[in-house]
């Protein structure tokens, strides 16, 4: 057996996550992940070895016809292996012989035959590629979703699936449900999918062929008590070597760590992060994830994060924290809380509170503390403090001093900082500020200061600006931007910037960005917005958006509007104001007024005056 040649073979990845909202059909949230993990695992050189711009990913497609004619113009380009994947809602039309229909992200499920893509389309497109051999991977049933499920449809549809040549993988048999669980990184199928072609198959040969894969498909699929996949295949297609075994090794040949041991692996990646590395650091996570390391899918979540990636961040998050990595619970949870996803983070702080982890039960009592269930915070507050959370005794002396117990929150605040976190000094400066007692704040804010704690350097920074002495503020900025704190980063920036020394503010304000603030990305925006690279600008503010900084709605609306995009303007906002993001009801009230929509317009203008009111 050999490997499909990579200058002769492609692939084509089809994902649709989200449908008409008014149609009944719902939407696969995990669809995204899906393509993302199909298209790392091919063009991994050490795994699947497809060129990378052999491997096209089509998310959300719109239009049947031209998704048509763009996977025809793919199977045309190969002559070696193609390879097509489709992941979404699959719909029958009973008028028509119970043909099957691929949704795309307009589909109407009453109309398919004039909104989606006809499955004797696919196998046209198949039939004219001169490719020597086909797979196509169906992760669909033949219906629409009921309750968290692709429903199925009737049996004699599996007959239109054979194409000349081809091997045919679909995620059930029959008419049974294809599950995609809610909040779960992958659909079902696909995430085992996912998980053999990138761990391999442990004692199995050097080359993973496709009957192989749809038998360790199987095998997890009914031990888990989900739906059997199909297979059915012609000729010989079904040897064909579809990846290389993850976890096969030569005789002989060792790994330079253990693979399996996060401390090791979590050294070398540093090392070889810190020693500009980064994509070989990269490679050792990635292997090491295929050694069954849960740890390093954090690492490689945090290195995604650190490349402003977030997406794909928070699917080995996901991936982490579903294969039951407590620490993972707690990355995603914090994720998901960063976005607003309050509940769904509730979850995974409650779940990784199981493993007697402090973080989760602080990230419990802050979640409890936003709902206004001030008992419940204390609570889990107090759990994480007595296993000796620092964050958790500082939530708790803040409890205590908005009650105005100011014993209890210097008792909270002062056994932070005897136990080394200086915010706990900081903190008591902030409550005798409140109170009055600037001198004894000062003293606090010194004495944080000397052990390096930049929020202390910060309200230093703050209060030389009141005095209108500028140069002390620099220089407390910069130390506290030196020791770490982004916000000292962007603060820093900003006074540089005022001072005229734009290249000093743009260096700070691209770090502060690289850390994920989003202040720093909008003020980085702006710079490259004044020089005219106006592309530069809108990524962002696009990724200061997704950092969940609302000023970012108000920057590319500012942008899109000297483009007359009102329509991409409404898109942007429209969600984000439902979530309740102020800055987003503003933009959008007043695009709507602008397109004539008074009415809707009042209201949305109107709910940013009750929540200014709140």
């Amino acid at each position: 057996m050999v490997m499909p040649d990579p200058d002769r073979s492609w692939a084509c990845l089809i994902g649709v996550s989200t449908y008409p909202k008014d149609d009944g059909l719902g939407d696969f949230p995990a669809v995204p992940n899906n393509l993302d993990a199909l298209h790392e695992i091919l063009t991994d050189p050490l795994v699947g070895g497809l060129l990378d711009d052999h491997c096209v990913v089509i998310q959300d497609p719109t239009n049947a016809q031209e998704l048509a004619l763009q996977v025809e113009d793919i199977a045309i380009r190969a002559t070696d292996m193609l390879f097509v994947y489709f992941a979404g809602h699959g719909l029958i039309d009973p008028n028509f012989d119970g043909r099957l229909y691929l949704a795309t992200s307009h589909t109407l499920q009453h109309r398919p035959h004039f909104t989606s893509l006809a499955y004797d389309d696919l196998r046209r497109a198949m039939l004219s590629s001169g490719a020597r051999r086909k797979v196509v991977v169906l992760d669909c049933c033949f219906s629409g979703l009921a309750h968290g499920f692709m429903s199925g449809g009737v049996a004699h549809v599996a007959g239109q699936l054979d194409i000349r040549g081809t091997c045919v993988l679909t995620a059930t048999k029959n008419n049974e449900l294809a599950k995609a669980p809610a909040g779960a990184a992958f659909t079902a199928y696909t995430g085992n999918l996912v998980d053999v072609l990138r761990s391999g198959v442990a004692g199995g040969p050097e080359l993973i062929d496709i009957a192989t894969l749809h038998e360790q498909l199987q095998l997890r699929l009914r031990s888990a008590g989900l739906p059997e996949p199909r297979v059915s295949s012609s000729d010989t297609i079904g040897r064909l070597s579809l990846v290389r075994n993850a976890s096969w090794r030569p005789v002989g040949a060792e790994d330079p760590v253990d693979l399996t041991d996060p401390n090791e692996v979590y050294r070398m990646g540093s090392r070889l992060e810190e020693n500009g590395r980064p994509d070989e650091a990269e490679r050792l996570y990635r292997r090491s994830v295929s050694a069954g390391n849960t740890g390093a899918m954090l690492m490689l979540g945090s290195l995604c994060a650190d490349r402003g990636d977030w997406a794909r961040a928070e699917r080995w998050y996901r991936e982490s924290a579903e294969k039951g990595n407590a620490t993972g619970m707690i990355a995603l949870g914090a994720w998901l809380e960063r976005q607003g996803k309050l509940r769904e983070a509730d979850s995974w702080y409650r779940e990784a509170a199981e493993f007697d982890q402090p973080i989760a039960m602080e990230g419990i009592g802050r979640l409890a503390e936003k709902r206004g269930d001030v008992n419940e915070a204390e609570r889990w507050y107090r759990k994480s403090a007595e296993a000796g959370r620092t964050g958790a005794m500082i939530a708790l002396g803040a409890l205590f001093d908005r009650r105005d117990d100011e014993i209890g929150a210097t008792s909270w605040y002062l056994r932070a900082a005897g136990t080394g976190d200086a915010v706990g000094w900081t903190c008591l400066g902030l409550m005798s500020a409140d109170r009055g007692r600037q001198s004894e704040a000062d003293a606090w804010y010194y004495r944080a200061a000397a052990a390096g704690e930049p929020s202390a350097m910060i309200n230093l920074g703050s209060q030389a600006l009141e005095r209108d002495e500028r140069a002390e503020a620099i220089q407390w900025f910069r130390k506290a931007a030196e020791a770490g704190s982004d916000d000292g980063m962007v603060r820093l920036g900003d006074e540089l910037q005022r001072a005229g020394n734009v290249d000093d503010a743009a260096r700070w304000f691209l770090r502060a960005s690289e850390q994920g603030n989003g202040r720093g990305m909008v003020a980085m925006g702006k710079l490259y917005e004044e020089a005219g690279d106006t592309a530069a600008a809108e990524d962002c503010y696009r990724r200061s958006i997704r950092a969940g900084f609302d000023q970012g709605v108000l920057a590319l609306a500012g942008l899109l509007v000297t483009r007359g995009e009102w329509d991409e303007i409404e898109q942007l906002c429209r969600p984000l104001a439902e979530a309740g993001r102020i800055p987003a009801m503003t933009v959008l009230g007043l695009v709507l007024e602008r397109r004539g929509r008074s009415d809707e317009a009042k209201y949305w203008q109107d709910q940013v005056r009750a929540a200014g009111s709140a």
